[in-house]
């Protein structure tokens, strides 16, 4: 005498449903992507990503020396990653980082010292954004 629940069955049933749904299935934890708006930055993006996980912020960034910006942008959609936090050589220069919400490609200029303040608001906004708009 055995039992057969079919877990097969139910997973390709749940896969179809899915991909019926217009309703995309996140799978990564990625709060915020490092955007490289130039080349030879990685140095750079690593500080920031540095910064951001002293503060549990889940940050992840490209690990290529000189990635082309859009295929960084493309990612963020792609993984449904929240936040684009996009830095070049005059932000550097002046202190600042740009903040991008990758669903509606809004973006702003927040100061350096400020930007984790200021993420952790995007997060919360965002995150009530989509629980709004799932019930």
């Amino acid at each position: 005498m055995g039992v057969s629940i079919g877990v097969e069955r139910i997973f390709s049933l749940l896969e179809a449903k899915a991909n019926t749904s217009d309703n995309k299935t996140r799978t990564t934890e990625t709060e915020v992507y490092v955007v490289a708006a130039q080349k030879n930055l990685l140095e750079e993006r690593m500080k920031i990503c540095a910064e951001l996980w002293d503060k549990n912020v889940k940050a992840e960034t490209s690990y290529k020396k000189s990635p082309k910006l859009l295929t960084q942008f493309q990612h963020c959609e792609n993984m449904q990653i929240p936040i684009a936090l996009v830095i070049g050589e005059s932000e550097i220069a002046s202190g600042v980082v740009k903040l991008r919400n990758t669903s509606t490609r809004e973006e702003r200029e927040v100061s350096r010292a400020d930007m984790y303040e200021e993420i952790q608001s995007d997060l919360r906004r965002i995150q009530g954004d989509v629980a709004s708009s799932q019930s």
